[in-house]
């Protein structure tokens, strides 16, 4: 049964210097988060984290050290 959620993506990219991260917002209608996140970091996979908040939501993380994302499912 599919969901819809509220996704926050937050990339944070220390070669260009920024210390403010690029976010993005969008809604979406999911089965399951991981095929979101998956669709994205594909290669990537086994080195992200996921992590359900007190608040409900899920945070995925994945930090490939001079790049990092993040992202934020709300229900």
């Amino acid at each position: 049964m599919k969901k819809e959620y509220e996704v926050v993506a937050e990339i944070i990219n220390a070669c260009a210097g920024s210390g403010r991260p690029q976010v993005f917002m969008e809604d979406v209608e999911l089965e399951d988060t991981d095929e979101y996140v998956r669709a994205k970091h594909g290669r990537d996979w086994e080195d992200v984290k996921k992590e359900t908040l007190p608040s409900g939501e899920i945070q995925y993380t994945l930090d490939k050290g001079s790049i990092s994302y993040k992202y934020t499912f709300t229900e």
